[in-house]
């Protein structure tokens, strides 16, 4: 029962963070448009939750042959099977999270319908197998010793690439959109409800009450300010209260790699230093993104994953893998890594394309039928 508790508590927590990030993308975007982004971010997550429940969850986590698993999987749903659940829950706060991500870069470039075909298609192509290879045991990376404490990989640098390769989407309505100034108070409280949700992100993986909980919770708050520290040393000249609240934010990003699987001081190293290249990129960034998703998401992600291939320490992985600082003679691990993050890049690519394509494909028909 302590467990059940733990897993609810963790999505709790998880719920306000979710919301938290179209509040930052509203806050920042010209007031008239306010009411359009919440729209299209609330649809998003929506379209996405609903998608993860009938087909997503199903394919990333259960073993057996698809139309095998899917029954038994709603007939367990319909007895109330409480593990599998909770579960749903929990997985689906984490893509929810990625969905977000990307849903930002799109800002009054779309329409809200995008969205409804974009998502349940990036879900099937992306985000399934990256989490099937990953995080379920019979993965072939997972097998291989790969691994990806709450989504450095599966999560962060998915969400990341595709949000680079949205920003060259022809877009359905004029991006011409003028922006205001961020009010400062609501992005206050919106990243702090964020850095909040986060615990149970981080602390969400281990799904059961552990001994290890300590040091995610310890290494997620040293997270959380070794990156704004990063981000203060960079803007030291002229700083400003977004700079502050983006290193917070990046800290939270390259944490989901290594949080559970280093010490301490190699998390305030791996952050601090995320958070200077961060904020250096995103200060000379020409790319066509107002939530600066990438640049955030996939870079602050890789950082995480070779910091995690570096320093990973064997006190604390699952199965004693060793990071290269510690055992240099033996670079298993650190090819395992570089292989995981290369496939993730791979699928990445491919499977958003794949969805951009599809999705194109739809509205260039329902266009031409518009215009007959």
């Amino acid at each position: 029962m302590s467990n059940y508790l733990f897993i609810v508590i963790c999505v709790i927590i998880m719920w306000p963070m979710l919301f938290s990030v179209p509040i930052l993308y509203a806050s920042s975007s010209e007031e008239s448009k306010v009411s359009d982004t919440l729209v299209m971010t609330t649809i998003g997550l929506t379209v996405a939750f609903l998608a993860w429940f009938l087909f997503g969850y199903v394919l990333s986590f259960q073993g057996n042959g698809y139309f095998d698993s899917i029954s038994n999987y709603f007939s367990l749903i319909q007895a109330g099977d409480i593990d599998l659940i909770l579960s749903i829950l929990l997985q689906g706060c984490f893509f929810l999270y990625a969905v977000g991500m990307f849903i930002g870069t799109l800002i009054h470039k779309v329409t809200w319908p995008f969205f409804i075909i974009f998502t349940p298609l990036w879900l099937l192509f992306v985000y399934v197998p990256l989490t099937f290879l990953l995080w379920n045991d019979n993965g072939f990376l997972n097998q291989m010793g790969a691994i990806d404490f709450s989504g450095g990989m599966v999560v962060h640098v998915s969400a990341g690439l595709t949000s680079l390769l949205l920003t060259h989407y022809p877009p359905l309505t004029s991006k011409d959109v003028p922006e205001r100034f961020s009010d400062y108070s609501p992005n206050y409280m919106a990243t702090i409800l964020i850095c909040f949700g986060w615990f149970g992100f981080n602390l969400g993986s281990l799904e059961a009450l552990d001994t290890s909980m300590g040091l995610i919770i310890l290494n997620t708050m040293l997270a959380i300010f070794s990156s704004a520290l990063g981000f203060l040393l960079v803007q030291r000249e002229k700083v400003a209260i977004d700079d502050l609240l983006t290193g917070m934010t990046v800290g939270l990003v390259t944490s989901t790699a290594l949080v559970g699987y280093v010490s301490p001081i190699t998390m305030l190293g791996v952050t601090l230093f995320s958070g200077v290249i961060v904020c250096h990129l995103r200060n000379i960034s020409q790319i066509d993104d107002p939530v600066d998703s990438f640049i955030l998401n996939a870079i602050g992600g890789i950082v995480g994953t070779i910091g995690l291939a570096l320093f990973a320490d064997p006190s604390f992985t699952p199965n004693g893998q060793v990071g290269f600082i510690f055992d240099w003679h033996s670079n298993e691990f650190l090819i395992v890594q570089v292989m995981a993050l290369a496939v993730t890049v791979l699928i990445t690519y491919i499977g958003t394309k794949i969805s951009m394509f599809i999705t194109n494909l739809y509205f260039n028909r329902k266009k031409a039928m518009n215009d007959e």
